[in-house]
């Protein structure tokens, strides 16, 4: 398919040759046309009348509408953060709003990813504001899951502009059923235009639709775009009365800044993702520059995005691919100028009905789609009030789906290896950041890892892997089952070992690893498996023996695994930074991780240390002088920890807590600060309060040491730990 507006939407392509002179005729939109009056134009099917509510409903909600719901949406919620960033030509305020929390940072504390998203950039598109918001209705509203959508709005920066255009729509709400006919210069009979079927901004246009000299004018916002702005006299126009009028340059109209500076939201360095929505043709329109990886990433997004779709109606949204996609060719749309200017996959999505095309057959297209008469196809920009929910709905759903591919890999951050008998931990081993690109590797290991036993694998990912349905694993919408796949293994030099394991069991609870995830429900899987003492094994495994883990599996939409975590990936320059294979070389497509290592043993070892009543005691890290830890060991496997420590101003801070004892861990899932109490006799216990601050847990390795990792806000602390008093 070639990226082609087609002719037969009436005007889409307008040419700015003049036509000789016709009668303006204004014509009106109606259900019924018995009579076949020539100031009619029957659709078949109820005219949808803008309301003004704010609530989602089978129609189409005015402006007002809309902009009352974003701005509720921002005042009842955590997650909308509304911002001006521009006005129109007649003084209105444009709004941009940013998706997620509030600070900007993921849960690892890293830059979080941005993606951009804009709507009614054509006026009489009434599809486009519904469905961008829609995206803003799903992730404000999605009730909290600690899955998929949680996920998004903790990670990610999405940036919605609900309506660009809004003069221009308006205008079409106005005059929702009726417009000019015989006035475009270049399909007079065809291609109506102004009241609801204005394309344009308001410049140097009137909002009285009678008065006929200023109707054709205005500027096409995708149009006004660098670096191709004004290089296609087929596709643009000079001529101000054009549908397709670029305007006076690049960005003249503030409409078209406004959308930058939404980037800058980001910020810009942050984008990953652009996608322009319009109707009507039910196809994806991208463009191309010179960098390949960049094609890649933006067929693999149109993929996913019309893949996932296409599970729900079979409505099929199909693209180009990049044979038929001139390099560095353009019209001056805004895909282009994110395309080349921020390096982002970037597309023009075309919303239904179709047009009519033969790649869509059997749909008869435009309103015919719905059962309409199609006297003119401009009445595909005429959704019927029917089809708006499901497709505001599903599409938004479908946005997620390219969000979350675009929030980046998965990586290894945890892996614990547990002896299941008694659940004490033999090996851990975790990447933790260090900067907004770097983890750094942590390793523990308290037992080797004997041939013939039997032990359970625990490993965690950044982000939420599986989808549910059900409460039962199934392939995330439009993938395979052959995406649910998940290997581990061993190997020592070049040679790998035989390793039995069990099914994979993903974890959808709440709780300490083995058996709950570690952020995110499904970010976390369990294998059981045992190294045989067969031929293969026995020769490789001498006393003790280093092995290296290869591990592989992929995310919900099929990325793999991130080869080095050692390196966060990140998007720069239209591709992936830091996304490795397992031999360390950065590219688009991820690997096997191959990058920790155990040490196994072919000798009988004795049952691994327990935690015992003996580990009530004063302990301290040697390195921090003044800080230390009591731990009092209770009945039925509970303790108690009080942490002496300092706050971020150097003064003494301290945290009491209660947990668990399994295996050889005490688990703290809960450190409280307690504050408003005052020494002396004024003390009253009616002023004290707890905060939870974060969490603690510590494993021990024996009686007299071992190790603490914490966690208080987004940071992450481990220490080793000596006893100090017996």
């Amino acid at each position: 398919m070639i990226r082609t507006r087609l002719l037969m939407l009436g005007g889409l392509l307008a040419l700015a040759t003049s036509v000789p002179a016709q009668q303006a005729r204004m014509t009106q939109w109606v259900e019924r046309n018995p009579t076949g009056a020539n100031d009619r134009i029957a659709l078949g099917y109820a005219v949808p009348i803008p309301v003004d509510t704010p609530l989602p409903f089978d129609g189409f909600r005015s402006y007002a509408g809309l902009h009352a719901r974003h701005q509720d949406l921002q005042a009842t919620t955590p997650w909308v953060h509304g911002e001006v960033v521009g006005t129109t030509l007649a003084g209105r305020d444009i709004w941009a709003y940013r998706l997620g929390d509030a600070d900007l940072e993921t849960v690892d504390g890293l830059p979080e990813p941005a993606m951009l998203t804009n709507g009614g950039i054509h006026a009489r598109e009434w599809q486009s504001p519904e469905v961008v918001t829609g995206i803003l209705e799903l992730l404000a509203t999605h009730p909290e899951d600690d899955h998929f959508y949680d996920y998004l709005r903790e990670n990610l920066n999405v940036i919605v502009i609900p309506t660009l255009n809004i003069d221009g729509f308006l205008q079409t709400q106005r005059y929702p059923a009726r417009n000019y006919l015989n006035t475009d210069p270049s399909n007079p009979d065809t291609s109506p235009r102004d009241g609801r079927m204005r394309r344009k901004n308001m410049r140097n246009a009137d909002e009285d639709l009678l008065t006929t000299l200023d109707h054709l004018e205005g500027v096409d916002l995708n149009r006004n775009n660098a670096p191709f702005w004004n290089t296609n006299p087929e596709r643009s126009s000079s001529d101000s009365r054009s549908l397709v009028h670029h305007g006076a340059s690049p960005a003249s109209e503030p409409e078209t800044r406004a959308l930058d500076a939404a980037a800058g939201l980001g910020p810009v360095e942050e984008l990953r993702l652009y996608t322009d929505v319009h109707s009507f043709s039910q196809v994806h329109f991208w463009a191309r520059n010179a960098n390949n990886r960049l094609t890649g990433q933006t067929e693999a997004v149109l993929s996913l995005f019309s893949n996932h779709h296409r599970s729900f109606v079979g409505k099929n949204y199909l693209f180009s691919n990049r044979a038929s996609v001139p390099v560095s060719q353009g019209i001056g749309s805004t895909d282009e100028y994110f395309t080349h200017t921020y390096q982002v996959p970037s597309w023009t999505l075309e919303v239904e009905p179709t047009g009519g095309q033969a790649f869509h057959a059997p749909s008869p297209g435009c309103g015919a789609d719905y059962g309409g008469e199609a006297n003119n196809c401009h009445d595909g920009f005429i959704l019927p009030e029917s089809e708006i929910t499901r497709v505001r709905e599903q599409l938004a759903q479908s946005f997620a789906a390219v969000y979350y591919r675009q929030a980046g890999p998965p990586a290894v951050l945890e892996a614990k290896v547990f002896d299941p008998e008694s659940e004490a931990v033999v090996f851990e081993a975790a990447w933790d950041p260090t900067d907004t690109r770097q983890r750094e590797r942590y390793l523990n290991q308290l037992q080797a890892l004997q041939l013939g036993r039997a032990y359970t694998l625990w490993v965690a990912y950044s982000k939420p892997m599986r989808w549910r349905e059900g409460g039962a694993i199934v392939p995330f919408p439009g993938q395979l089952e052959s995406s649910l796949f998940v290997s581990t293994g061993l190997r020592v030099g070049d040679n790998n070992l035989t390793v039995e394991t069990s099914d994979p069991e993903w974890r959808d609870r709440a709780g300490p690893a083995p058996g709950g995830y570690l952020r995110y429900r499904d970010d976390a899987v369990v294998i059981g498996f045992t190294l045989p003492r067969d031929e293969v094994n026995s020769g490789q495994v001498v006393g003790s023996t280093e092995a290296q883990w290869a591990h592989l599996t992929a995310d919900m939409v099929r990325m793999l695994l991130d080869g080095n975590p050692a390196t966060a990936a990140y998007w720069r320059a239209g591709a992936w930074s830091g996304y490795e294979n397992s031999a360390g070389e950065e590219g688009d497509t991820g690997d096997v991780d191959r990058t920790l290592s155990v040490q196994l043993t072919d000798q009988d070892l004795l049952p691994p240390f327990l935690a015992e009543p003996g580990l009530a005691s004063a302990w301290a890290d040697p390195s921090r002088d003044g800080e230390g830890f009591i731990i009092e060991m209770l009945a039925d496997q509970r303790a108690v920890l009080y942490w002496f420590t300092y706050d971020d101003a150097g003064s003494q801070d301290w945290y009491i807590a209660t947990g668990q004892v399994t295996g050889n861990r005490i688990l703290f899932p809960e450190l409280l600060r307690l504050n408003g109490g005052v020494f002396g006799p004024a003390f009253d216990p009616g002023k004290v309060t707890r905060e939870v601050v974060g969490s603690a847990s510590f494993t021990w390795s024996g009686c007299d040491e071992g190790k603490l990792v914490w966690r208080v806000g987004q940071r992450l602390g481990r220490q080793s730990v000596l006893r100090l008093t017996r």
